[in-house]
Formats: C-alpha cells, structure tokens, sequence
C-alpha cells in the first residue's frame, strides 16, 4: 500500500484541481437550484474500506439518502453522495415537491449534474476523458452502509470528501469520489507530469 501513498507534492496538485473541479461544479448545481451553494475545501486521503467505514460512522445522522454513480476511462471509480433526511426534505421544500418519488427524482438529478460535471472537469484538468453510468439511489441506515455492494467493490480507496451547502436553504450534502489501486497508480502518474511540468 506504501507505493500507493500520496506525497505532499502530489496531494498538493491534486487539491489544486479539485479546487477547480468543485468551483465549476457548485456553479452548475447553483445554477440548477437557483440557489447559492459552497463547497468546503476538499479533504484528500488514501484508505481502507473499512477506515473509510469509520468516516461514515461519524456522520451525525442516522440514515441518509445515498446515491452513486460510476465512471470509467483512465481515471475511474465511483462517485457517492450522501444527503440527510432533514436535507433532503428541505430540498422538498426548496424546490415545491410533492412525492418521495419526485424527491427521489430530484436527488438522482443533482448527483447526476454534481458528480458529473465535477468528475469532468477533474478529468480535464487531467487531459483525460470518463463516461459515467446512470447514477442510482437508496436510503440506507449507517449501520447497514458495509452491506453496500458499492463498498465490496473496493478494498482500498483514495476518498476526495468535501461539504455541499447552501446555507439560506438548509440543505447539506456530502461528496466522496472513490476509485481504486489502478486508478491511484494512474494519478500519481499524472500528478507527477503535472509536477514536473510546473518546474
């Protein structure tokens, strides 16, 4: 796993592309909701599932409305957003919804439009290309999110997590973008380019 760790340098070009991932990003899903939102700084990490198991669990609410999408290309892996059922209600209200089926709805398009158009702009700031799966939702307890088939796919993970807020609205959501060993090795490739090209 030791050759798998990222060094302060490449963490910190990659924190410099997510920050431009994310900026475009909350544009377009501001936009969307007609609604100003922030994006806290990206926190960036390789660990373990189980590690990572430890991050939700310290997640203030009890059950959350999860949705996932994968992407694939060079840089691949799964993007997975987690929104609160106080979140997710005020959303409801936010946007004058009137059915779990529209809210369902409602959350599966601002994943699909966040996590898109996040993960495309970190592709090309990476000059390379992902294409993207139909995202899907489920709402599942803390306490069952190992039993997650999203989770058994990984065994270690680099985990890009930030805050989703807009605050007037009280809705808040959480972002981790997961991907796996081949795909680490890929960007401390790239990284490493881009490193070299800056000297």
């Amino acid at each position: 796993m030791n050759n798998l760790v990222l060094t302060e340098d490449e963490k910190d070009v990659l924190q410099e592309l997510m920050n431009i991932a994310y900026g475009s990003a909350t544009a377009v899903v501001a936009d969307m909701l007609e609604a100003f939102a922030s994006l806290s700084i990206p926190n960036i990490k390789i660990m373990t599932t189980e590690e990572l198991f430890k991050t939700f669990a310290a997640l203030k609410n009890s059950s959350y409305f999860f949705s996932t999408q994968a992407f694939s290309g060079e840089f691949n892996g799964e993007s997975a957003f987690f929104i609160n059922e106080e979140s997710a209600n005020n959303l409801a209200k936010h946007l004058e919804l009137e059915s779990r089926d529209d809210l369902d709805d409602a959350i599966l398009e601002l994943t699909n439009v966040l996590t898109s158009s996040l993960t495309t702009k970190l592709a090309q700031e990476m000059e390379t290309e992902v294409s993207f799966s139909l995202p899907n939702i489920l709402k599942v307890p803390l306490e069952e999110i190992e039993d997650v088939v999203t989770f058994q796919l990984y065994s270690q993970v680099i985990v890009i997590d930030t805050d989703l807020n807009f605050e007037d609205q009280k809705i808040n959501g959480k972002i981790f973008i997961l991907t796996k060993d081949e795909s680490i090795s890929w960007l401390k490739t790239k990284l490493n380019t881009i490193l070299e090209q800056l000297l």
